[in-house]
């Protein structure tokens, strides 16, 4: 069995083990606005040392950050899919005949129970709601078209970028 190990001051070298509790001390410390020479006193250690696992923690930070952004993104896209869906039942309920049901005769006889249906176009607030889930999906995903606003003489082109996403 192979055991990673990074050197130390004075030639020691650091485990695996190791090498996470200083990483995590040395992340707490420069979180705190600590120099990476006042780190490398009080963990004693190389200032060279420091620089590494400094360099070691923004990539993991790094990854870690545009990990939790794509799931974050997924699931709001999840939220969106679900709330159109709702919307698409909806409207087809709203297309959906309306049924009356009229009962007619006295408070002691019921003479006869009259049912009418009346024939709907579908509520366009419905497919409002679709069109909202639709248009934030594409600002998500950042595919919405280049907008061009005209102001006297000069245009403006708006472009969404998301190259900070990692999808």
């Amino acid at each position: 069995m192979h055991t990673w190990v990074h050197k130390m001051k004075q030639g020691k070298r650091r485990d695996v083990a190791q090498l996470a509790r200083d990483r995590k001390k040395i992340g707490e410390l420069y979180l705190r606005g600590w120099l990476q020479a006042d780190i490398a006193q009080v963990l004693k250690l190389n200032q060279s040392t420091i620089s590494r696992d400094l360099k070691a923690l923004h990539r993991e930070w790094l990854a870690s950050a545009l990990a939790d952004f794509s799931k974050a993104k997924a699931q709001e896209l999840a939220k969106i899919d679900d709330l159109e869906r709702e919307y698409w039942r909806a409207w087809e309920r709203s297309c959906e005949d309306a049924e009356t049901v009229r009962k007619e005769g006295t408070t002691k006889v019921l003479d006869k129970i009259v049912k009418t249906a009346k024939g709907q176009a579908g509520d366009p607030r419905f497919l409002s709601g679709v069109q909202w889930c639709i248009e934030r999906r594409c600002k998500i995903l950042g595919i919405d078209a280049p907008e061009q606003h005209e102001h006297g003489e000069m245009t403006i082109k708006v472009v969404y970028d998301n190259s900070h996403s990692s999808s």
